[in-house]
């Protein structure tokens, strides 16, 4: 976990994900992803699928063995400061548009809506967010140390 702590270093997203904890950020589901395809494979779980129900004859094997391959490959986030998340993030063109680093440093926090496609954990950023008014970038990433910024 350390080499890929390092790989995206002190990154946050201006909506406040802090890289490291974010698990497509830190390499974790791409991880997972591998190691539940060995799993698979070195457990033969196909083979056996089929006796322990009748809905483990009617999984296509080869799709899921297709998607693991997929994940590991591309189930993992540069960073919002390296070209990383969804392309059309309307919270980051936004910031960037701004020149915010962080979107608590933005007068119009309280009434923005770019957060509203998280659903409820844009809400929580937001408050995240708010309460964080006033922090340098590293005083935030330090104050949502280890969660993600709305579990805080």
């Amino acid at each position: 976990m350390k080499e890929k702590s390092e790989k995206i270093g002190t990154q946050v997203g201006p909506c406040g994900i802090v890289c490291v904890s974010c698990p497509l950020g830190s390499g974790t589901i791409a991880e997972t992803a591998d190691r539940t395809k060995e799993y698979i494979k070195d457990c033969k779980i196909p083979e056996w699928a089929p006796m322990v129900s009748e809905d483990g004859g009617n999984i296509d094997w080869a799709q899921v063995d297709k998607g693991l391959e997929w994940m590991t490959k591309y189930a993992i986030c540069a960073g919002c400061e390296r070209g990383g998340g969804p392309p059309d993030c309307t919270i980051r063109i936004c910031a960037r548009e701004k020149g915010h680093e962080l979107c608590s440093s933005c007068g119009e926090l309280d009434s923005c809506t770019k957060f509203e496609w998280l659903k409820e954990n844009g809400d929580k950023l937001k408050e995240t967010l708010k309460k964080s008014r006033g922090m340098s970038k590293k005083e935030y990433i330090k104050s949502v140390e280890g969660s993600m910024p709305w579990e805080t």
